[in-house]
């Protein structure tokens, strides 16, 4: 079965979390409470499964003008742009003047820290059932899928704001939460990283084509968490063998298989399997994808359900890095630049260009019904590429796995493989690869600020990020301070223990 994440909102009434049928079939909220629930199995599942919730929240749409929460780490890499103006958080975003009143990142903490207290809800009173209601199998299971969610949840919050406050525990009241922020390293290594432990040890199956926690996605997400870690801000170089590591135990457990074109990448009926470890979770009648009409140019009539809206799309510059022979950048592969009328058939050509194909639900577009496409969080190209250059960075030289790895990839694009690199030139081909493969995936904003490298495509280099000008605007310079993004201003008033990133 796919995407079966379906709840019941149990204790997660109480915890005001955002809805949808396709998570949550509400009871009344005075229904339940932590004292009077957990008291039995369904009930435990469905307070793990209501954590995910607000995974789906993240990328959803947040207000007027098109807004989506997964712009917020798209906008600021100097490779997308977007058919309209009226939206003053994305004019934020591209201009590299994000303000602590910005809606999305408000909308980042927020939703990481409900997310965060339903998982610490979950683990706390779910490890406290007794044996007679949860076997200790059953109880591992749901602990471990919490426990990911959680390290999941602080490893963004980590890599947008840095320091943040640590909470452990289920909050009861406003005091619960207004506390300091906890260094970054601390972060990683009282919680992201045992939290993921644990959960690699919880007997979770390794691929789970339902949605939910796999082991293969815990060791993915173990590989992305270390390589993080032996880049910026920590710097921690021993890492880089931990990740190298986690990432050949996914590849190696050939649970999961690369898509051997892209249209298999954009057909919903893969979503949860081959090559997606991990995934937003979406349905076309209880929580749609809001990204194909995100990506779909203004005003155009191409399908029937959306007028396209084109808010994310690509910058030409980018555009223009994909080789000539690479499959991606060519006509309905990752993008467009014309397609049918969903009702004439007409051939529709876009006067603004360019615009994401990447996305494009055939589905939606067929049945004429809301997208249900799930986005990737993780996936195997993701964890290939990303074991390609651990184990460059770890050895001092890319091996045979390396190349194999990284050609697997280029072969699908259709380019040639490369051979005989030295440390630094593997190192920037893997860079290049995970832009051209990964773009519009949440993943290249974090790979720059890790790295403290741009990709700057006007002349397919990797120049250094501080500094860098973005190639729409000649006065758009990436600042030491866009290195993180602002705390949000309501969140500091209300809570005074809480400070202001430097630049803010």
């Amino acid at each position: 079965m796919k995407k079966i994440i379906k709840l019941s909102v149990i204790a997660f009434a109480f915890l005001a979390m955002p809805s949808c049928k396709k998570f949550l079939e509400e009871n009344p909220p005075s229904a339940y409470t932590p004292a009077n629930y957990y008291k039995s199995l369904v009930q435990a599942q469905n307070a793990v499964n209501g954590i995910y919730a607000s995974i789906s929240t993240l990328y959803s749409q947040g207000g007027n003008f098109d807004d989506l929460g997964l712009l917020l780490l798209e906008m600021p890499t100097g490779q997308s742009n977007t058919d309209i103006s009226q939206s003053t958080n994305n004019q934020e975003l591209l201009h590299l003047n994000t303000s602590s009143a910005n809606l999305y990142v408000r909308q980042w903490w927020r939703t990481s820290y409900k997310g965060i207290d339903a998982a610490n809800l979950a683990i706390t009173n779910i490890s406290a059932m007794p044996a007679s209601v949860v076997s200790a199998t059953q109880k591992s299971q749901l602990v471990g899928q919490a426990q990911f969610l959680r390290a999941w949840f602080y490893f963004n919050l980590v890599r947008i704001y840095g320091d943040v406050p640590l909470l452990t525990t289920p909050t009861t009241g406003t005091a619960d939460s207004q506390i300091p922020r906890n260094p970054t390293k601390d972060i990683y290594e009282k919680l992201i990283v045992p939290d993921l432990l644990s959960a690699e040890q919880s007997g979770l199956p390794f691929a789970d084509q339902t949605g939910r926690v796999s082991l293969g996605a815990v060791k993915g997400l173990l590989a992305k968490v270390y390589e993080t870690m032996a880049g910026y801000p920590l710097q921690q170089a021993d890492k880089h063998a931990l990740a190298k590591q986690k990432a050949l135990e996914v590849i190696s457990s050939n649970q999961f298989t690369l898509y051997s074109n892209y249209d298999q990448f954009r057909d919903p009926s893969n979503d949860n399997k081959m090559e997606n470890i991990f995934m937003a979770q979406f349905s076309s009648k209880d929580l749609s994808n809001p990204l194909f009409a995100q990506t779909l140019p203004l005003f155009q009539p191409i399908s029937g359900v959306y007028s396209g809206n084109g808010a994310l799309t690509p910058d030409l510059t980018f555009y223009k890095s994909f080789k000539p022979g690479d499959k991606r950048g060519q006509e309905d592969q990752y993008f467009f630049s014309h397609y049918a009328n969903h009702g004439s058939g007409a051939d529709v050509v876009f006067s603004e260009g360019q615009h994401i194909f990447k996305y494009f639900d055939n589905v939606s577009y067929a049945n004429n019904t809301q997208s249900g496409k799930c986005f990737p969080i993780i996936r195997l190209t993701d964890i290939m590429l990303l074991c390609a250059e651990a184990q460059n960075e770890a050895d001092g030289t890319p091996d045979a796995n390396s190349y194999t790895y990284l050609n697997q990839i280029r072969s699908r694009a259709g380019l040639a493989p490369l051979t005989a690199l030295s440390q630094s030139q593997f190192r920037q081909a893997v860079w290049r690869e995970r832009n051209h493969e990964l773009c519009y995936e949440n993943i290249t904003w974090f790979d720059m600020v890790r790295t403290r490298m741009a990709y700057d495509t006007k002349n397919d280099a990797f120049v250094p990020l501080v500094g860098y000008t973005f190639p729409y605007g000649s006065n758009i310079t990436f600042q030491t301070k866009n290195l993180l993004f602002p705390l949000p201003q309501s969140e500091i008033q209300a809570n005074p223990k809480l400070t202001q990133n430097t630049g803010y």
